[in-house]
């Protein structure tokens, strides 16, 4: 039988003919076996960690998703994409849906993670002034009527600003409920703002009624600096030691109102 050109290669090297895998094998002692061992496991490992740290990255980078699915995946978990991509990638009827869901869910854990992101989403949506986003925010806000008397639109906008569409606060720890008090100009008409609880209006020159043990959403009078710019003062009092007061700028955009900034009274 002819020599194989690597058996030449050797012989000319003085190195022998190669060895059979049983010489191989007598030959193994157990160092020898564990090395390999390791050799193997390394190699399998290898495998592993390459596979497992592709794969998330892969299927949250599924262009092939549509904006539906991307729904039904922020409703579980908000935080999956920046708002940013949100909008980007919903769409701004989807992110309505999305918008009404967060408030429309219960519970303090969902409430620590969707409201960061729900106040950026109406922060971003706010700094657009496309008819599209506008109407986005004035569907939200339940104010797009503009049948509706303009200082009740207002109201309801900066209501459901600060307290989702629920316009629930959580009552006393006896279980009396929150109350809304607003302070509005005599030629104010009023209206209903669906809060979640008894509404008490005053007027501005009205003596200042006593100050309630429960916990309350306080309105003052709108201040309106042009027919299309406003701003409104709120105080959001959770508990005798839990206040926090903060003014809402508004915009009037195609006759439709929406808030375009906040600020926060830390005095």
């Amino acid at each position: 039988m002819p020599e194989l050109p690597i058996e030449q290669l050797l012989r000319r090297w003085t190195l022998g003919p190669l060895p059979s895998l049983e010489q191989i094998l007598a030959s193994m002692d157990p160092i020898s076996w564990t090395f390999v061992l390791l050799l193997v496991g390394a190699i399998g490992l290898g495998i592993y960690v390459t596979y497992s740290t592709r794969h998330p990255f892969v299927v949250m980078d599924q262009v092939e998703w549509t904006p539906e699915q991307w729904l039904e995946r922020l409703k579980r978990d908000p935080t999956q994409l920046s708002p940013l991509a949100i909008l980007n990638r919903l769409g701004g009827e989807l992110t309505l849906a999305l918008l009404e869901h967060g408030d429309r869910t219960p519970g303090p854990q969902w409430r620590a993670t969707w409201t960061p992101v729900r106040e950026e989403l109406l922060r971003l949506l706010g700094q657009q002034e496309a008819f599209g986003p506008t109407y986005v925010l004035a569907r939200y806000y339940q104010s797009a009527d503009p049948e509706e008397p303009e200082t009740v639109r207002i109201r309801r906008t900066a209501l459901i600003h600060m307290l989702g569409q629920r316009r629930h606060l959580d009552p006393a720890p006896d279980g009396t409920p929150a109350q809304l008090r607003i302070r509005r100009h005599p030629a104010e008409p009023m209206g209903d703002l669906g809060f979640d609880g008894p509404t008490l209006w005053l007027e501005m020159d009205e003596a200042e009624a006593p100050r309630p043990e429960t916990p309350t959403v306080e309105m003052d009078v709108i201040d309106f600096h042009t027919v299309e710019s406003a701003s409104l003062h709120m105080v959001i009092r959770r508990a005798s030691d839990q206040e926090v007061g903060i003014t809402l700028h508004l915009h009037k955009r195609f006759k439709m109102w929406v808030v375009v900034d906040t600020t926060m009274d830390w005095s």
